[in-house]
């Protein structure tokens, strides 16, 4: 069968950073439909790809990518946050192949997949939660309507129209027996990191496990409330990965997806280990951690395995808040990991939520301090927005107020505690903690300190116009950003950064 698995259009970048212009970079591979790809190659399917988000397509540019593979079937992998385009292209496709089956899967499906069918008419099936062991069975059924009550995960219509929700499907235990993704199906050509997100490229993704191992943060789809158990690939089989991807693909950076990379210490230092016997030592890659796994001494472990940035959920710098939200980390943790990081030289990027249920003007102050304390490399301040499926959001439903209730981005606020007068008040702050965070003296002193070559320079330039010139996050200085840019950036880097011909 003549499959197409497809990313939908999305303007993620616009909605994560608030900025208004479109851009030319951002992107990273989408790993799921990958892995979804490999599965069905295995059982003889002839499978293609869009990553209409990657290729910055509009609805109908993406719709006419589609059809032109000639598909039988087509999979939209979703998100929440971008179900409505989702939802967008599967009606257009609708309207220009009626006869087209669509099927609908990623995470949005783990939480609602109750509701998708009711909600977008046009999407014929949807398999929740991990399709891993269900998606070749359900191609293999899908002509015979009189079988699809046997596929594990399987929702859909029946000749009545009432939605019929079949029983899970199972979780594979062995992350090793997973196939590995399908890269020849993907354009290496489109994807490239953010400015100062990267050291080296080519950039690919990876995951070494599924799940996350903390899972109980109540704003989080991971949490044991809603997502799998966690599990993860040996060492061997990362490993493995990688040397493809060097040795077939020229990658020379990896951006490790896993929800916390940092992790285990014994698989640390076996990781760190293998990499250098395997001559891998010059792949830079990035992770995350949270502050109650990375434990002393594994920092520098990493550190001296190519690791050069970590990403550290910390969420807030009250202690209050986080023992609410079941994150299990104190700010005495947080402040011993980054003084490790700092120590060893390892970039951080930091993530603050403000907003968070009972949380007041003052304390929103008091985690903005925190930041400019513990001094991540980059800190990221968002308006807190409680998910549907997630604990928070039944919390928020009693504390509080909506402005709305589907996301919009990390700079929009959608949810006002209490404390605050109004999302007026809370949008200010978020705009106030990046210009306490980023307009200090010493962090330009930093910041410029590290520029080692032209190609440094040059990342960092394009960082400051992307990021300060042109979102809504920094409201006072756009338009300041919009003369600098016509002014000083230089019209080769203009159509580079943002695709505009240089205006």
């Amino acid at each position: 069968m003549r499959i197409c698995l497809v990313l939908p259009p999305s303007n993620f970048i616009a909605q994560g950073y608030g900025v208004t212009q479109k851009v030319k970079f951002g992107h990273l591979p989408p790993l799921g439909i990958g892995y979804i790809a490999a599965y069905l190659e295995q059982d003889g399917h002839q499978v293609s790809l869009v990553d209409a988000t990657s290729m910055e397509m509009d609805v109908e540019t993406a719709a006419n990518a589609v059809l032109a593979t000639k598909p039988e079937l087509v999979g939209l992998s979703v998100l929440t946050n971008y179900a409505d385009h989702a939802k967008a292209l599967a009606d257009r496709l609708k309207e220009l192949a009626p006869d087209l089956t669509i099927v609908l899967g990623g995470a949005h499906t783990a939480s609602f997949y109750q509701e998708i069918l009711t909600d977008m008419p046009s999407v014929d099936h949807v398999l929740r939660g991990e399709s891993d062991t269900s998606v070749c069975e359900y191609v293999r059924h899908l002509r015979d309507p009189e079988r699809l009550h046997q596929v594990k995960g399987l929702v859909y219509r029946d000749a009545d129209g009432k939605t019929v929700v079949n029983p899970p499907a199972a979780i594979v235990e062995d992350m090793d027996q997973i196939p590995m993704p399908a890269w020849h199906l993907y354009d290496m050509s489109i994807y490239r990191p953010l400015p100062m997100q990267f050291k080296q490229a080519p950039v690919f993704t990876m995951m070494t496990g599924r799940g996350c191992a903390w899972a109980r943060c109540k704003f989080c789809f991971q949490s044991d409330r809603v997502g799998p158990s966690f599990r993860r690939h040996s060492v061997k089989r990362v490993l493995d990965e990688m040397e493809i991807l060097v040795n077939r693909y020229g990658i020379k950076e990896v951006h490790f997806w896993d929800d916390i990379f940092v992790l285990n210490k014994k698989w640390v230092e076996e990781f760190a280990a293998e990499k250098k016997r395997r001559g891998l030592g010059h792949v830079t890659w990035v992770g995350s951690t949270q502050a109650n796994t990375a434990k002393p001494g594994m920092i520098r472990t990493l550190r001296e395995a190519g690791g050069w940035s970590l990403f550290v959920g910390v969420e807030s710098g009250n202690q209050e808040l986080l023992n609410g939200m079941d994150k299990g980390i104190t700010l005495d943790m947080v402040r011993r990991v980054m003084a490790e990081c700092h120590e060893v030289g390892m970039e951080t990027r930091c993530a603050f939520m403000l907003g968070l249920p009972g949380e007041t003007p003052e304390m929103g102050r008091k985690t903005i301090e925190f930041a400019v304390e513990i001094d991540p490399t980059y800190a990221i301040f968002y308006a807190a927005h409680p998910r549907r499926g997630t604990e928070l959001y039944d919390i928020a439903l009693t504390q509080g107020l909506f402005v709305d209730r589907e996301y919009r981005g990390m700079s929009r606020v959608t949810y006002v505690p209490e404390g605050y007068s109004g999302p007026e008040e809370l949008s200010k702050m978020i705009q106030f903690a990046y210009r306490r965070f980023y307009l200090r003296p010493y962090y330009y002193y930093r910041t410029i300190r590290k520029i080692r070559s032209y190609r440094d320079a040059q990342e960092l330039f394009m960082a400051v116009f992307l990021y300060i010139g042109l979102s809504n996050l920094f409201a006072p200085l756009t338009r300041l950003g919009q003369s600098l840019k016509r002014r000083l950036l230089p019209q080769q880097l203009r159509g580079r950064v943002f695709g505009d011909g240089g205006q």
